[in-house]
């Protein structure tokens, strides 16, 4: 054995392996999140966990000296290897959506298309549970390496040093009886702290180990001796298999028949077999699987000379053998065994008690198959094999007897009537026959199948009040709410499936870490279907009980972070944009207060607040998200000289947001400065950034409206011209001129041209914009209210009517909107049709319009005060619509509202007034307004407006024309 320093070593570099892989795995799924053409960094992700992978493999080979004494942890890192190879192989196919043959656009709107569709989001939503999955998996089993001195005991190490009231004499166990039982030394025992007391679990289960080590030798050495005596078959194996649940040690005479050491072989058989079964229930794993390979080797011995007495009694050893090896996570051995039992039973006459047993064993080797890899369908044939036989058997119609008075364990192991556990792994069977059919998406039947199991589990928990029941219910309650039963039951059963799910794992008392998991996943589960039906104020009132639990978690709290950020997007997606808020703040605020035990993750963190900012953004509060963006923009520059590669990437997202709420919150200039330095210093972030100029065209976009907001066309003009400069000369692979900040490129020179009179360029502008919106879905949302502004410039009157009017019905669905940001699309397309129909004397439907817009800023101007210029702008039209139809009393009253407006924003916000005085400038200037003056000219003396401001800088510099390729 090796000494405890070097089994802790390997469990520490092991342990590091796996923080690096589980990194891997997290950084896989973001890659997902992100846009289309990200496709290749998710690519090399999946390359790099692959190459962790092998480095696991081989620190494996090279000290599996070492290894080979931890075999918990040996296995697992074996199991964790196979995992994260599926992982890598689903990689592939989703990775490969990118090679598509297809190019230009159209390979553009191929990826959309395909990284959209249900089956991508599944993959991507079962690759990241299956990495979640592997490192829970290896966490667990790598506390077993924990306790130094105690290293060869697996099962007990967990609570092995604790605290307790009673001293160690209490327990009337000596110093010599635990340096026997541990066969250990003195010294060993001395490197304990000093004043700690073994639990009285842990010296139980010292005492057993003890004992199964000293039986082990006993028989190694009889085994040496070859002195095994041919037996005649006593009264007990001749008769009918008969089985029992467990040998409880309650009567001497019990105690003394289960002895071993000097009974007959076939008494140390049957008692081995018994023993090892009564050490898997105590999870005393490597202890069972010892004891239970001696019964399979004495009725071997047995079945030799009477092979058709002892071949029943030797099928159900080995069954007892694969189930022990399978908890040593020795999956082929007990593949192995389990064909031996079924081997054997096939030739055992058809009795009740063999049919039963080959119907367990089926079940077993359905769940082994699984266990190493086989595919589902070879599985469902053993597991639909079982529940065929335990019918044939009448377990679906047997009445329950219950407990016998006195004997309801409610925590230890379950004890049934055999009739009762007859029903129970009948139960157990269906609930794998679910999963099976589960995996291989056939859903109709796996509820069929599991709403079976899941009667008999309730009936069984009416008579037995036993955790492994509940647990069962609530378990099986949680699959049949998953997502892909929607199409099978209604919302509202699932959602009831998924409250008793959440009921039961609260009514159980002191929940193990597992139970603890459970409750999260059905709470999730529980948040996600309300959020579905449409119910986000109950959705986010499970979502902050969740939250609430993951605050104190004590192992894998960032993985139910990422969990909560999952539930926080499905609000937002679903368009309950203030509960999505809502629930992101919560996510910042328990990160914030977990960080010093969570992984340092700078990365993390900027994403947990840049999510935020998002949802903030669209609930309108934009006071709270131009915080969190500068936060994060902070974080990432603090970073900049220790990783340029990681901290560049995120202060260009950063910045994007801080750029855009800058200007949205009237802080332009500032906007302008921030953005100034990211491209002054743009040389250098190109060296570690591959593919990040189009982050880089947004903020070159974004620069050229603050300067359009500030009045000032001619660096407005060079701003753009800059950005057509980089979109036609990057080495980047992804072609710009199709990407989505392109087009909004082309936007805003289309209006810096049409604030400089330049008409027809603002035409072509526009056009080449808007089949580039139209691929990213983008349409007339961002480009039809500005083509018709700028056909009503040209006189095109028609088609600028056309063009007003087919905006406001594409944005129509936006008008109900919960999120303001979404209406405003609805109400600028609005605006752009009042002013159509201002000019084709259509008064009503004007004036109607006006209003709603009017209406509109008026009430969400204070949360985003950029909309004070949308607001002062229909204030305007509104009073010069009312003046041209002779209501002057209410044109005259728009008039002081707007005069109000603007003193109150020369006292509280001069910024946001000087640019409302440059908008309604512009406006001015534009023909399409001229033309609706020149037709109504105002006889009243309420909208005698005065000349256009100067000293702005308005002369504005030729723009180059965008390619032909994209005027359309």
């Amino acid at each position: 054995m090796a000494d405890p320093l070097s089994i802790t070593l390997a469990a520490i570099t092991l342990g590091t392996a796996l923080k690096d892989l589980t990194e891997l795995a997290l950084k896989l799924h973001e890659s997902f999140k992100k846009h289309a053409h990200n496709m290749r960094a998710a690519e090399s992700l999946a390359a790099d966990t692959f190459e962790i992978m092998q480095d696991i493999e081989k620190f494996y080979i090279e000290r599996g000296d070492v290894l080979d004494n931890l075999p918990d942890v040996r296995d697992v890192v074996a199991r964790l290897s196979r995992d994260m190879q599926s992982v890598y192989d689903q990689c592939l196919p989703i990775l490969q959506l990118g090679n598509s043959p297809e190019r230009g656009l159209r390979r553009t709107l191929f990826k959309i298309e395909q990284w959209r569709s249900r089956k991508v989001e599944s993959d991507i939503r079962n690759l990241r549970e299956q990495a979640n999955k592997c490192y829970r998996r290896f966490t667990r089993c790598a506390q077993l390496g924990t306790a130094v001195a105690m290293g060869e005991l697996k099962c007990a190490v967990s609570e092995g040093f604790s605290s307790m009231n009673r001293q160690l004499s209490a327990l009337q166990v000596s110093d010599e009886n635990i340096l026997a039982f541990m066969g250990s030394t003195r010294a060993v025992l001395s490197t304990l702290p000093p004043d700690v007391m073994l639990s009285e679990d842990l010296v139980f289960k010292l005492y057993i180990h003890g004992h199964v080590r000293k039986l082990d030798h006993i028989l190694q050495n009889l085994a040496s001796k070859q002195s095994y005596s041919v037996e005649e078959p006593d009264d007990f194996h001749t008769q009918a298999l008969a089985f029992r649940a467990f040998l409880w040690f309650k009567t001497s005479e019990a105690t003394e028949y289960a002895r071993a050491g000097g009974n007959p072989i076939q008494d140390g058989a049957w008692a081995l077999d018994n023993l090892s079964v009564d050490l898997r229930q105590l999870e005393m794993y490597s202890e069972s699987l010892i004891l239970s390979t001696w019964s399979v080797d004495l009725y071997k011995t047995l079945a030799k000379s009477h092979r058709d007495v002892y071949a029943p009694h030797l099928a159900l050893a080995f069954f007892n053998l694969a189930l022990s090896s399978y908890e040593t996570y020795d999956f082929a051995q007990a593949m192995a065994m389990t064909t031996e039992s079924l081997s054997l039973l096939k030739t055992c006459a058809p009795t009740f008690e063999m049919e039963y047993l080959t119907a367990r064993v089926l079940s077993g080797s359905a769940h082994f198959r699984h266990a190493i890899g086989e595919h589902s369908s070879a599985s469902l044939q053993d597991a639909e094999d079982s529940v065929a036989m335990f019918e044939r058997l009448g377990a679906n119609q047997m009445a329950l007897i219950g407990p016998q008075q006195g004997e309801n364990y409610a925590t230890f192991a379950l004890q049934m009537t055999e009739g009762d556990r007859a029903v129970y792994r009948y139960a157990n069977a269906l609930d794998m026959q679910r999963g099976f059919l589960y995996d291989i998406e056939r859903y109709q039947e796996a509820l069929y199948a599991g709403s079976k199991a899941l009667r008999l589990y309730r009936v069984l928990g009416q008579h037995y009040k036993h955790i492994n029941i509940q647990s069962k219910v609530a378990s099986l309650c949680d699959s049949l709410c998953d997502d892909v039963f929607r199409d099978v039951i209604p919302l509202s059963s699932a959602l009831e499936y998924a409250q008793e799910a959440v009921q039961i794992w609260e009514d159980v008392q002191g929940p193990t870490a597992i139970e603890e998991e459970s409750i999260l996943d059905s709470l999730a589960r529980q948040t996600k279907i309300l959020v579905e039906m449409g119910r986000p104020s109950d959705a986010l009132t499970v979502f902050q009980k969740l939250s609430r639990r993951v605050r104190t978690v004590a192992t894998n709290q960032r993985m139910y972070i990422h969990k909560l950020q999952d539930l926080a997007s499905s609000l937002f997606s679903t368009q309950h944009y203030a509960e999505a808020a809502t629930a992101s703040r919560t996510i910042v605020e328990i990160y914030r207060q977990s960080v010093d035990s969570l992984p340092t993750s700078q990365r993390f963190l900027i994403d947990i607040l840049l999510d935020h900012v998002n949802h903030c953004n669209y609930a309108n509060h934009i006071s709270e998200a131009l915080s969190c963006s500068d936060e994060a923009l902070a974080i990432a520059r603090q970073k900049c000289l220790k990783d340029a590669t990681f901290t560049e990437e995120y202060s260009v997202r950063c910045l994007g947001w801080t750029a855009y709420l800058s200007t949205e919150a009237v802080y332009p200039l500032q906007a302008m400065n921030q953005i100034q330095g990211a491209l002054n210093n743009w040389p250098a972030i190109q060296r570690h950034l591959l593919g990040c100029d189009s982050n880089m065209l947004y903020l070159i976009f974004r620069k050229a409206l603050a300067f359009l907001r500030l009045g000032r066309l001619s660096l407005a003009a060079a701003t753009i011209a800059e950005g057509y400069d980089l979109a036609e000369s990057t080495t980047s692979t992804v072609n710009l001129q199709e990407e989505t900040y392109y087009g909004d490129l082309l936007h805003a020179s289309a209006l810096v041209h049409r604030c400089g009179g330049k008409q027809n360029d603002a035409l072509t502008a526009i056009k080449a914009a808007t089949p580039i919106f139209e691929s990213c879905d983008r349409d007339h949302r961002f480009s039809g209210h500005t083509l018709s502004d700028v056909q009503a410039d040209m006189s095109y009157d028609t088609e600028a009517l056309r063009a007003a009017e087919e905006a406001v019905q594409s944005t129509e669905h936006c008008a109900s909107s919960s999120s303001p940001l979404v209406n405003h699309f609805y109400k600028t397309s609005q605006y752009s049709l009042c002013l159509r129909l201002f000019h084709n004397n259509d008064f009503t439907r004007a004036r109607q319009l006006i209003l709603e817009v009017r209406a509109f800023y008026e009430w969400h101007a204070h949360s985003r005060n950029a909309w004070f210029i949308n607001l002062a702008r229909a204030l305007r039209a509104e009073g010069i619509l009312e003046c041209a139809s002779n209501r002057h009393a209410e044109g005259a009253a728009a008039r002081t509202r707007l005069n109000e407006l603007q003193q109150r924003l020369r006292a509280t916000l001069p910024g946001i007034a000087e640019q409302v005085d440059v908008d309604l400038n512009y406006e001015r200037k534009y023909p399409a307004w001229k033309r609706i003056l020149e037709k109504y000219p105002l006889t009243c003396s309420h909208w005698v407006e005065e000349e256009a401001i100067t000293g702005q800088g308005y002369t504005i510099q030729l723009l180059p024309t965008p390619p032909t390729a994209h005027s359309a």
